[in-house]
C-alpha cells in the first residue's frame, strides 16, 4: 500500500462522519430519482466539502489490514509523512483537462469514463489523481457502472435518501456489488448496494480510538472473479438455469430465450456426427475471446 492509498483509507472514513454529522445539508439537496448517478447540486455540494476537509484531521495512528484474531495481518503507520497530504483541489467531469483526462486514463485498468469526482492530491510536492465514484437511491440495490467500466478499487461515497432521512457511507466500489448481475441488450451492469457496502463496513471495519481495523474478507475474492470473468459466470447461471427442474417465478425474460435456443441448438447439433460434433466444438473455442 503506498501513502496516496493509505491516506485516502483514513480520509474516506473521517469524510463519511463529517457527512453523516452534516445530514441537514444534504438533505435538502435535489436528487436524480431513482438513477444510479448523482446529479450536479450533490456533486458541487461534495466539492466544497472535500475542499474545505482537505486533510486527515483526525488522530488516527495505525491501521491494520486482513485483521483477524489468531492470524497474521498487514500494519501501517499513519505517519506525519501522510498526514501532510492534502487534496489540492476538486475536479467535476466538465472540469477535467485533456491532460487530466490522458493521465486518468493510462492509470485506469477499466474502459475510461470521466469520474463523478476526480481528487488533484499533493503529497510532497508530487501531484496525483484518484476518482470517486458518486452513488444515490432511495432504495436500496441499483444498477452499477457497465462491468467492462468499473475499477473494484475505486472509492465510492453511496447515499440513501428519501424525503426525511438521509445516510451517507464510503468504501471501496468492490464492497458494494452483490450477487446480482442483470443481462440487459448491453454490458451487464453488476448490482450494488447501499446496503452490501453498509454491511461489508460493519463487519470489517472498526475504529478503536486511534486505530482503524480492516478485517479479511472471504467473499472478496469472488467479487473479483465476478469482475474478471464475469462471461463465465453468466455461463454457469444459464447451465443452471436450462437444466433446472423448475422454473422459477418471475424469472428475466431472458431465462425462456434460453429455453428456445437450446432446443433450436440440440435439434441441429444432433444431425452432426461424433466427428462433425468435435470440429464444431474446435470451431466455437476458436472464437472465444
Amino acid at each position: 500500500m503506498d501513502n496516496i492509498e493509505l491516506f485516502l483509507t483514513v480520509y474516506m472514513l473521517e469524510l463519511e462522519k463529517h457527512l453523516n454529522a452534516h445530514k441537514d445539508e444534504l438533505i435538502n439537496i435535489s436528487f436524480q430519482s431513482d438513477e444510479a448517478n448523482t446529479d450536479r447540486p450533490l456533486k458541487e455540494y461534495l466539492k466544497e466539502t472535500i475542499q474545505k476537509c482537505n486533510k486527515i484531521s483526525s488522530n488516527v495512528e495505525e491501521v491494520f489490514f486482513n485483521y483477524d484474531l489468531g492470524k497474521q495481518s498487514t500494519h501501517f503507520i499513519v505517519a506525519d509523512d501522510i498526514k501532510n497530504i492534502f487534496i489540492e483541489k476538486v475536479l467535476l467531469p466538465d472540469e477535467l483537462s485533456s491532460i487530466e483526462k490522458q493521465e486518468l486514463s493510462k492509470r485506469k485498468n477499466a474502459v475510461y469514463t470521466n469520474p463523478d469526482i476526480c481528487l488533484k492530491i499533493i503529497d510532497n510536492d508530487k501531484t496525483y489523481y484518484e476518482t470517486i465514484e458518486l452513488k444515490s437511491t432511495k432504495k436500496d440495490n441499483i444498477p452499477g457502472s457497465s462491468i467492462q467500466q468499473i475499477s473494484p478499487d475505486e472509492w465510492v461515497i453511496f447515499i440513501k435518501h428519501s424525503k426525511n432521512t438521509i445516510s451517507v457511507i464510503t468504501g471501496k466500489y468492490i464492497h458494494s456489488i452483490n450477487s446480482k448481475m442483470q443481462f440487459p441488450d448491453r454490458s451487464p451492469r453488476p448490482q450494488v448496494s447501499f446496503r452490501e457496502l453498509e454491511k461489508w463496513n460493519h463487519s470489517h471495519r472498526k475504529q478503536i480510538k486511534d486505530i482503524i481495523y480492516y478485517c479479511s474478507d472471504s467473499e472478496e475474492k469472488a467479487k473479483y472473479e465476478l469482475l474478471s470473468d464475469w462471461q463465465a459466470i453468466l455461463a454457469k447461471r444459464w447451465k443452471e438455469t436450462l437444466f433446472s427442474p423448475r422454473k422459477k417465478k418471475n424469472e428475466p425474460w431472458f431465462n425462456n430465450n434460453l429455453r428456445k435456443f437450446i432446443l433450436d441448438f440440440l435439434a441441429e447439433y444432433d444431425k452432426l456426427s461424433e466427428a462433425e460434433k468435435d470440429d464444431f466444438k474446435s470451431m466455437v473455442k476458436s472464437q472465444i475471446e
